[in-house]
């Protein structure tokens, strides 16, 4: 029995088959890379985006930085410029002095030449007139200074002062003043003093089982006063190198608290006869008597006016500037007044 070959058909259907793959397969390949463009082309940012308010701003920025630098380097340009006319005119006026100086040196060599051709007798005349001529230049010179002072002489200026410039610290009496609001008020120091004395007194024995006690008292001339005290041990060490052991109580400070903001009198009441600053000077006696001013920033004026009018009577005065918030005081660790 014969082999049986293949037919024709059979061979045919195979090669359309092998093409029909190619085909799919270049058609899905095609339709792979048209999905891959779209989604490219969907997610691709906008080139021409508008601007937001911050690039705005950095732009307006930038103009203005590139404006101030055009401005400057325009300033560069013209001070170049000036500098360069400024050594032009230097240089112009060093060649004319120059020129001025080599003419004043020949005239000077002709009337020395001049001069040596005359006798004794001229040559002191030829001096003599030369003499008058220089002399008669520096007057016309003097004079056209004098003018010139006298157009510009600006207007005097009165300028107070006093034979004491150094200040000294004070160490006698003081009479205390307050300079607040305009306004002048006699401190009573020797009667807050004398209290505050006495509340120390009175409080020793409380002193031994507390060691600080802060209070209040007055009013005393339109002053509360406020205090504190406080009990000091002695150290072992001090009782061991002095002997002396224990504890003892001081006054650390005081302030005084006025009980109202119209307290003393105006500046023009006070210089008045019969005023209280005039009645509490009376029982002072100048040149060893200090006028102790505690003065607020609202009173320097008051406090110039009331020097001047006190410095004849031959009281001197010191100042001790307050804060607006500080109040009046002193404590055992403070400084004393420094008078003019």
């Amino acid at each position: 029995m014969g082999r049986r070959q293949r037919g024709n058909d059979d061979g045919g259907d195979v090669g359309q088959d092998s093409f029909l793959d190619i085909v799919a397969n270049i058609v899905g390949i095609l339709i792979i890379l048209v999905m891959v463009v779209a989604v490219r082309a969907k997610n691709a940012p906008v080139s021409m985006s508008v601007p937001g308010p911050e690039q705005r701003a950095s732009e307006h920025e930038l103009q203005q930085d590139v404006a101030a630098e055009q401005a400057l380097h325009r300033e560069v340009l013209a001070a170049a410029a000036r500098i360069r006319e400024v050594e032009q005119a230097k240089r112009a006026r060093l060649a004319e002095r120059s020129r001025l100086a080599l003419l004043k040196s020949a005239a000077e060599k002709m009337i020395q030449v001049r001069r040596e051709e005359f006798d004794a007798a001229a040559r002191a005349e030829f001096d003599r007139r030369r003499q008058l001529a220089d002399a008669r230049s520096e007057l016309v010179e003097l004079e056209n200074q004098v003018e010139l002072a006298s157009r510009l002489r600006p207007e005097a200026t009165r300028v107070e002062n006093f034979p004491t410039p150094l200040s000294e610290t004070v160490h006698g009496h003081e009479l205390h003043l307050q300079l607040r609001g305009g306004r002048i008020t006699v401190l009573p120091w020797d009667e807050i003093i004398e209290a505050l004395k006495a509340e120390f007194s009175r409080n020793v024995n409380r002193m031994r089982t507390q060691s600080e006690l802060t209070g209040k008292i007055g009013p005393v001339g339109g002053f509360r006063i406020s205090y504190t005290i406080r009990r000091h041990d002695v150290s072992m060490q001090t009782y061991e190198r002095t002997g002396v052991g224990g504890s003892y109580i001081r006054l650390e400070k005081f302030s005084l608290l006025p009980v109202s903001t119209h307290l003393g009198e105006p500046l023009d009441v006070t210089l008045a006869p019969g005023s209280e600053l005039g009645e509490a000077l009376a029982k002072c006696r100048p040149g060893r008597t200090t006028i102790t001013a505690w003065v607020y920033p609202d009173s320097f004026e008051e406090f110039r006016r009331l020097r001047k009018e006190l410095y004849p009577l031959g009281f001197a005065m010191a100042a001790r500037p307050l804060p607006e918030d500080e109040l009046i005081g002193g404590s055992p660790s403070g400084s004393r007044s420094a008078a003019q």
